[in-house]
């Protein structure tokens, strides 16, 4: 009855709106009280029903959100609100102030409650789910852009800005995989005239530029040289040289040996620094390939910066370069005898180091390799990820003996097939817990095509649909309680088809990526920090609901044999 007198309408006018009670501490000093009743005893649970009846019952007519009231609705100061709110206030400010959006509007297009979108927008609650996060950004019509800065936003909320920047981080290196595909079938970069290297002696260079010039005339005029070989002590802070080998030596007979140090003091978790070293190796390894990476521990501040005036070093058949840590100083060597004495100090440092990764030429060396370095290590792996669904283990000798082709190695190829089958027939008897990740393309290509990844098309015929029925069969009957393997939801990482990532129980993490059709590239090294980080990318993973449930891995696996069904 109340709303259909205009006079009462009247001291709605005479303050700001505000939604809730925080901002007026001082005794019945609601601002949808009327005036004459301020002054008046009243108690608080009356103060508190009054003002939610009329919020309820005018709610509809009016927008309780006036032009420049904005802060003092929010409430508090900014820094108690989360990183998502406050990119909400951002969002949606303008549009208010603009008279473009109400938040009854928004929680009437979004079907979310109005409540819900106050504790959104004062920093007390999160969107609960995906879903309830994309209908809020449809119902705001945000740009692309804007979209994404919303889900960062919302991640970093939820997450921790520590957790969330360590899971960005190694999402970012398993993406660095694929800018480096078929990389090889790429045309070298023409050099027309090589840069002249300086006279014999010493010569010395000062500032960014002139240092980098020079970097590059070493490079290229060792790159240019039959059977070249270039040896560098180097981080990735100096992404110049990085690039420069990696570019430059592309296609061209000219091999790399690179020592690298990891940092020793990174707390357990912090995965950035080493992280950047591991992409650095990355983008070298998959852009040359006769390419020996090193690695040692040490504290990087009192190494390459501090105690040490001219930490990086790249020595070549002609020169030796020291350059320092900064990149402003340089001075190069050239002659026999500088040459002999750092390439000495080089194999030196290279004694002292481990090597990184180990290149196999062919499926046989492969398979041997992880049986012999999970029966070596005495460490059962913890988990590990592919594109690979693992059919592998259920392709038993009868079928091998179907489809691999004749060749002068095919029992050698057999028997080191049924070896790496024995090993994880054995950790299953172990009862070591173990998961799989795979993702749905695996499934898919082998569906289609009857043949594996990282195994290659030369030594065997694509299975035929009757036996890939078979395979899945045996894959969703398998009861095995220790061994679990699970389909990674789309879209979750975005994963190599021929990369393979296995941790072990010790610490120690393998990546092994498919370079070319029988040649591997197996990056191993024991490095608490990393394993700990790919531990806790696939823990959220799984815990962000993002991996599939067993029973649901084996229904999509059972979709995929009644499609299979039909074809023969």
């Amino acid at each position: 009855k109340a709303l259909k007198k205009q006079p009462f309408f009247g001291f709605f006018q005479e303050f700001p709106c505000q939604p809730t009670l925080k901002s007026h501490p001082r005794k019945n000093q609601s601002p949808f009280l009327p005036k004459f009743c301020r002054k008046l005893p009243l108690p608080k649970h009356f103060l508190f029903c009054y003002t939610n009846i009329i919020k309820r019952l005018t709610f509809p007519y009016f927008d309780w959100t006036p032009k420049g009231a904005w802060s003092s609705i929010l409430g508090g100061s900014s820094e108690n609100m989360s990183v998502f709110s406050q990119k909400m206030q951002a969002l949606i400010q303008p549009r208010i102030d603009k008279g473009q959006l109400t938040i009854y509007g928004l929680a009437q297009n979004s079907k979310i409650d109005r409540s819900s979108l106050y504790k959104f927008l004062n920093g007390e609650r999160l969107p609960a789910s995906l879903a309830v996060l994309n209908r809020l950004m449809e119902a705001l019509r945000l740009s692309p852009t804007q979209s994404s800065e919303l889900r960062t936003a919302y991640d970093i909320s939820r997450m921790g800005e520590e957790s969330y920047q360590r899971r960005r981080n190694t999402v970012e290196f398993l993406n660095d995989f694929n800018q480096y595909v078929d990389v090889h079938s790429l045309t070298p970069v023409p050099i027309l005239e090589p840069l002249p290297l300086p006279k014999e002696g010493a010569e010395v260079r000062s500032g960014i530029l002139a240092v980098n010039s020079l970097v590059q005339s070493v490079v290229v005029a060792e790159a240019t040289r039959p059977n070249g070989k270039i040896r560098v002590i180097a981080q990735p802070e100096y992404d110049f040289l990085i690039h420069s080998l990696s570019s430059l030596t592309l296609g061209r007979p000219c091999s790399i040996e690179h020592v690298i140090c990891l940092e020793s003091d990174s707390p357990e978790g912090d995965n950035q620094y080493n992280l950047d070293c591991l992409r650095a190796v990355v983008e070298l390894m998959l852009s040359n390939r006769d390419y020996k990476p090193y690695y040692y521990y040490d504290s990087i501040t009192s190494h390459f910066k501090n105690s040490n005036l001219l930490p990086y070093l790249v020595v070549t058949s002609e020169c030796a370069l020291q350059i320092s840590y900064n990149r402003n100083y340089a001075i190069c060597l050239r002659g026999e005898k500088y040459v002999s004495f750092f390439e000495n100090l080089f194999d030196d440092a290279c004694k002292r180091s481990n090597l990184m990764i180990s290149t196999l030429g062919t499926i046989t060396e492969n398979l041997q390799y992880y049986y012999h370095e999970f029966v070596n290590r005495q460490s059962s792996p913890r988990w590990s990820c592919s594109c690979n669904p693992y059919f592998i283990l259920y392709i038993d000798r009868p079928l091998l003996e179907k489809y691999l082709c004749d060749s002068p190695n095919r029992e050698e190829i057999v028997q080191a097939f049924l070896h790496y089958q024995n090993y994880w027939g054995s950790l299953a008897q172990e009862k070591t817990p173990y998961i799989g990740y795979f993702t749905r393309e695996g499934v898919e290509y082998f569906c289609r095509t009857g043949r594996l990844w990282h195994t290659p098309d030369s030594i065997y015929a694509p299975l035929e649909p009757r036996d890939r029925w078979e395979v899945l069969r045996r894959f969703c009957e398998d009861t095995n309680p220790s061994c679990t393997r699970l389909l990674l939801r789309e879209p979750s990482v975005s994963f190599s088809s021929r990369l393979e990532i296995t941790s072990f129980w010790d610490g120690s993490i393998a990546f092994s990526y498919e370079l070319s059709p029988n040649k591997y590239a197996i990056l191993f090294l024991y490095e608490k920090s990393l394993s700990a980080c790919f531990d806790d990318l696939f823990s959220y993973l799984m815990e962000g609901n993002l991996v599939c449930t067993l029973s649901e891995t084996k229904a999509y696996l059972r979709q995929k044999m009644d499609e299979l069904e039909k074809t023969f």
